[in-house]
């Protein structure tokens, strides 16, 4: 027979390895380092398996630790349900709500979603991190986050798609090519251009290969506003989602792509049985949301 094992034991376990040490997790959780040790000390007794690989410089999961993870982050949810079934859902006190989104999503569209989530459940504590699409897929993956935003998706997680919008050509004022209304990618041969380095950089090089256009990549830039910043100076034009567009346009000119390129955003998740009760609700205020 095992032993008894806490919850406080799962939830010390899933924080240091997804944080990956065990002062990280003391930041998120309201224990001491001593206490997380020893919880991760029982819960390794209790199991009779060792679940890290201890080195000075943090931890890493044993292949134990890979499998028991899976299932320690499978109970803990089934926790959070039973929890708000419990308390009759109202307000989901007590639960928590990991979000992941690319930044065009976390400034255009997710201050309007969250707004009618917290005035509903304010006793969700919801915490945001903001990446690249590949990033974000791979954090709901992983489990470090409940809910991603991505242009994206990945193949293994459950998609919906929740806004649309498309790449245009963001230019410095008085570049040659705002003189025209549309811009086709053979016309970008030869421009000096800034590549946006959020995840969808491959995307338009293929794109611009297949059409035989070569601009000269001057920079590859991450950021969304260092991005505008430097067209704005004249360093290159780019190609980037019009979500992401700077809310300051001075010296800037926009111009749609001839053809046009659509684009996506999709809320990821793992299968539904893999949520916990405050994602559950988040995704069902979304756009798209079934009801019933």
């Amino acid at each position: 027979m095992i032993p008894n094992v806490t919850l406080t034991q799962l939830r010390c376990f899933q924080e240091v390895a997804e944080s990956g040490g065990f002062t990280a997790a003391t930041r998120r959780l309201p224990l001491t380092q001593s206490a997380v040790s020893q919880a991760i000390a029982g819960l390794e007794q209790a199991l009779g398996v060792g679940l890290f690989h201890r080195q000075r410089d943090g931890v890493t999961l044993t292949e134990a630790g890979e499998a028991a993870l899976a299932e320690a982050k499978a109970a803990l949810a089934a926790i959070d349900r039973l929890r708000a079934v419990c308390v009759g859902n109202a307000d989901l006190a007590g639960t928590r709500l990991r979000i992941g989104a690319v930044q065009s999503a976390t400034i255009r569209l997710l201050p309007g979603w969250l707004k009618p989530f917290r005035a509903r459940y304010p006793k969700v504590a919801v915490t945001l991190h903001e990446g690249t699409d590949p990033e974000v897929c791979g954090w709901v993956l992983a489990g470090a986050v409940d809910v991603g935003l991505t242009s994206a998706p990945h193949p293994d997680l459950v998609a919906r798609t929740v806004a649309e919008d498309e790449y245009v050509v963001l230019l410095p004022a008085g570049h040659p090519l705002s003189s025209r209304n549309e811009i086709s990618l053979d016309l970008l041969d030869g421009e000096k251009m800034i590549l946006s380095g959020g995840g969808c950089e491959t995307m338009i090089q293929d794109l611009l290969e297949a059409a035989g256009s070569q601009p000269e990549i001057a920079f590859m830039v991450r950021d969304n506003g260092t991005l505008a910043a430097m067209v704005r100076e004249g360093l290159g034009l780019t190609i980037m989602p019009e979500l992401a567009l700077p809310d300051d346009m001075s010296a800037l000119t926009v111009r749609r792509l001839s053809p046009a390129l659509p684009r996506q955003i999709a809320a990821v998740a793992k299968t539904p049985a893999d949520l916990g009760p405050a994602a559950h609700a988040f995704l069902s205020l979304l756009p798209g949301a079934r009801n019933g």
